[in-house]
């Protein structure tokens, strides 16, 4: 009986209990990374450290990269709807603490929303929207923009907080593909080539083809002269 019930308690207990993948996964990390397509080297390593280093300086911040209406578990009529689902994803972290007199800055939860439409956040300074205002979210290069996009956000709200945060170089770099579309990648001569000497060969054999007639029609008449 005993054993049926813990079987019960278990079935009727949810997966998680608020639907929100990103909650569950910042109480214990600082970043949230999407499921798919995954922020792939360098960008992820880079965001991840980026964090620690905000943190030792003391403006220590949440980030949740979404990329798709899937990352937000329960809530996908939120995407695209960075504010809306900063306010919520915030009311989710466990103890948050705001801005108020008598809290230290590294005490603070800041959190930091980013989706392909643009970004959200709570408690990230009074200047955030000057920080934020100059960054492009890369929405062909997908997930890796997004966590290129938090890269330099994080790096300009410390700055913009007092906190001495280069921007890594990371988030100024060419994501996966990128060298393909610059021109980088093969070259259409590539593709040309085979094709002009192809043109070339014909040509070469209708020029030779046309000497051998007229040799030939140049002999025929030699040899009606001579008779």
């Amino acid at each position: 009986m005993a054993l049926a019930a813990v079987l019960v308690l278990v079935m009727v207990a949810p997966a998680n209990g608020d639907g929100d993948p990103a909650s569950d996964t910042l109480v214990q990390e600082a970043v949230f990374f999407p499921y798919s397509p995954p922020v792939s080297k360098p960008y992820g390593p880079a965001l991840t450290d980026l964090l620690e280093r905000a943190e030792k300086l003391g403006f220590p911040v949440k980030v949740a990269l979404i990329q798709t209406p899937a990352d937000l578990g329960a809530y996908p009529q939120l995407f695209n709807n960075m504010q809306e689902y900063a306010d919520l994803l915030y009311s989710e972290l466990p103890t948050p603490k705001t801005a108020q007199h008598g809290v230290k800055s590294n005490e603070l939860l800041r959190l930091l929303v980013v989706m392909p439409a643009g970004f959200g956040g709570k408690n990230l300074g009074d200047d955030v929207d000057d920080a934020l205002s100059p960054i492009e979210i890369d929405n062909k290069a997908q997930s890796d923009g997004l966590a290129r996009a938090a890269l330099e956000a994080v790096a300009r709200l410390a700055t913009a907080n007092g906190f001495d945060l280069p921007v890594p170089p990371e988030a100024t770099a060419k994501p996966t593909g990128a060298e393909e579309d610059d021109g980088g990648g093969i070259s259409p001569v590539v593709f040309v080539a085979p094709l002009v000497l192809v043109l070339l060969g014909a040509g070469l054999a209708g020029r030779l083809a046309r000497r051998r007639s007229e040799g030939a029609t140049t002999d025929g008449a030699s040899a009606e002269d001579d008779s």
